[in-house]
């Protein structure tokens, strides 16, 4: 395989490289220009000497886009590669479904040296016209721009158009959090059904972990001397019903504090799971998990089974709310009572404390009036006469 190089201007070099033929027959030329250090001719012929033999070099071994893929290949290449870097399971089955579900059938056959910024423009647009939440085509959005950026990385495409592109804007939705009376609420209907996920209701408002992670609990993890519990892994669902373990959102550990009525419930609950494995002549595992159907503890309670629970005893108790506001109703409450938004957000297990900010920001602009309120009650006006 050889290339051309072209003295287009004095100490301005042309390289080129032949990388095969499209459908239709036409040659594809990869391009590139080099300039010498100088405006004279000759200069910098063999700087472009050097980068013209690299261009042949990754022509060969088929680094170059032949010009011929399309949106469907990229997604495809791209998808196995996130399975490959190990990214969350769940995360994956998302993008894989947003992929063959909204973006295959309207731009998958589209060749990427022709996709446009106007043709992501005019899919979200559809998706908006279909009655899709503006939070909904951004994730859309999300996708293609990180398929596209691996795409200029691996030089499939010159540029990610989706840089270009003009998803819909995204107004600040205000976080409703259940009150302490009604969480109370649930909390006793649930225990009336079932109190194992009671308790694990009662954790979720008490530490504000997430569903997962509160799945994926064992009793190592409870200590009730330092009276802690170590938020390490997270539980998810996989396709057939089945269940499989993966690292916290953050892929980090945390550990967060117990107050006593957490580590009486954990107690009470314990002492039932016992109970109820020795009524039938078994040991409870000492890696147990914490919440199971299983009398040993042998495997976690499903993540959609709490939910949809929680969902079911609202309802009982004339509660309009889900399981994820009671990690809302942690962060609130910790935020009224005064906790900086550090301390909140490494309990909640966030990656930075601006996260804490940003989602509960209307319940910093409360405790913000409050101040103003207390320092406006250490002063007073000065007496005019």
């Amino acid at each position: 395989m050889q290339g051309t190089k072209t003295e287009i201007r004095p100490g301005v070099w042309r390289l080129r490289v032949y990388a095969g033929r499209r459908d239709n027959g036409t040659p594809i030329q990869i391009q590139r220009v080099v300039r010498g250090a100088e405006n004279k001719p000759g200069s910098g012929s063999r700087i472009a000497d050097v980068a013209l033999a690299k261009m042949v070099a990754e022509v060969a071994k088929g680094n170059r886009a032949t010009g011929t893929e399309t949106v469907d290949d990229l997604l495809a290449e791209w998808l196995d590669h996130c399975e490959s870097l190990g990214r969350s399971p769940t995360t994956v089955r998302k993008y894989r479904s947003i992929a063959e579900t909204v973006v295959k059938p309207e731009l998958g056959k589209i060749r990427l040296s022709r996709l446009s910024a106007r043709d992501l423009n005019r899919l979200y647009a559809k998706l908006t016209a279909k009655g899709n939440k503006a939070t909904t085509v951004r994730r859309v959005h999300a996708l293609l721009s990180a398929a596209l950026h691996y795409a200029e990385n691996g030089d499939m495409v010159d540029r990610n158009v989706a840089r270009k592109a003009q998803p819909p804007a995204v107004q600040a939705v205000r976080i409703e959090a259940p009150t302490p009376a009604e969480v109370q609420a649930i909390l006793t209907e649930a225990d009336k059904t079932e109190p194992a996920l009671a308790t694990l209701l009662l954790l979720a408002a008490l530490t504000g972990a997430r569903r997962g992670e509160l799945c994926a609990l064992r009793w190592p993890d409870i200590d009730f001397a330092a009276q802690t519990v170590t938020i390490a892994r997270s539980i998810y669902e996989t396709d057939g019903g089945g269940w499989g373990e993966k690292s916290t959102k953050t892929h980090q550990s945390r550990t967060v504090g117990l107050d006593g009525l957490g580590l009486q419930a954990l107690r009470r609950h314990r002492a039932a799971v016992e109970g109820l494995a020795a009524s039938l002549e078994l040991d409870v595992l000492d890696d147990g998990f914490v919440f199971s159907r299983s009398p040993v503890g042998a495997e976690p309670i499903r993540p959609d089974v709490v939910t949809k629970f929680t969902k079911r005893e609202a309802e009982s108790a004339g509660v309009d709310t889900h399981l994820h506001a009671l990690r809302h109703f942690s962060a609130t409450q910790a935020i009224a009572a005064g906790f900086d938004p550090v301390t909140v957000g490494g309990r909640l297990g966030h990656a930075d404390p601006s996260i804490t900010l940003r989602v509960y920001s209307h319940v910093l602009e409360q405790r913000d009036r409050e101040l103003a309120a207390t320092l406006g009650r250490t002063l007073s006006l000065p007496t005019r006469s």
